[in-house]
């Protein structure tokens, strides 16, 4: 995928219709989405963690106010791909696409990175029974920690294929073939697409 966009510039038509040819989006979706980004943007053309919540807030429906600050909350560690604390139009209209649009696949990716806390392309027993904790933590008033972990500590047994104490991608897809509710876990959130 190529690189038009820096992140201090406005996108223009040339960068639209590339990130068009990248993405799952109509132009037009691109357009109304880039009308909806500006709103919230930096004078860099870039949202921190709280205007990117502010302004998916609405695309994502919670059982709780708590389990969509989380969501939320990793969803942007998720679309931040360079690492740099925010997110251009770029970063927001690809990761969009996935959550809204992407084929299983590319969902199966998005959620794996949800889960990998460190973004060591890894998932570590510690990361998963971290957010399994904080969303039980929203349905259930009794303390789960041990029940995740024996979930947790299943899931690894079953599915660290070479044992080496993580989940790689490949491993990953295999969890999720077999608890398909770990992929289906982003279905949850997503209420409205654009107009």
């Amino acid at each position: 995928m190529g690189q038009l966009l820096s992140t201090a510039e406005v996108p223009h038509e040339k960068d639209e219709a590339e990130l068009k040819d990248e993405t799952h989006f109509t132009l037009n979706e691109i357009k109304r989405l880039k009308q909806e980004f500006q709103k919230q943007a930096n004078p860099d053309f870039t949202i921190s963690k709280e205007q990117f919540k502010s302004t998916l807030t609405k695309h994502v429906h919670c059982w709780s106010v708590g389990a969509q600050y989380i969501f939320l909350e990793r969803l942007f560690d998720a679309f931040d791909t360079d690492r740099n604390k925010s997110i251009d139009f770029r970063e927001f209209i690809q990761g969009l696409s996935v959550f809204m649009k992407g084929s299983a696949e590319e969902k199966m990716e998005l959620s794996f990175r949800l889960y990998d806390i460190d973004h060591s392309g890894s998932i570590e027993p510690k990361e998963l029974i971290n957010i399994m904790g904080k969303m039980y933590s929203e349905f259930y008033h009794e303390d789960q920690t041990q029940k995740i972990k024996q979930a947790v500590e299943q899931i690894f047994a079953d599915l660290d294929i070479n044992g080496d104490g993580s989940l790689s991608l490949h491993e990953y897809k295999l969890m999720a073939l077999k608890e398909p509710m770990l992929i289906d876990f982003l279905e949850q959130f997503l209420i409205v697409t654009p107009e």
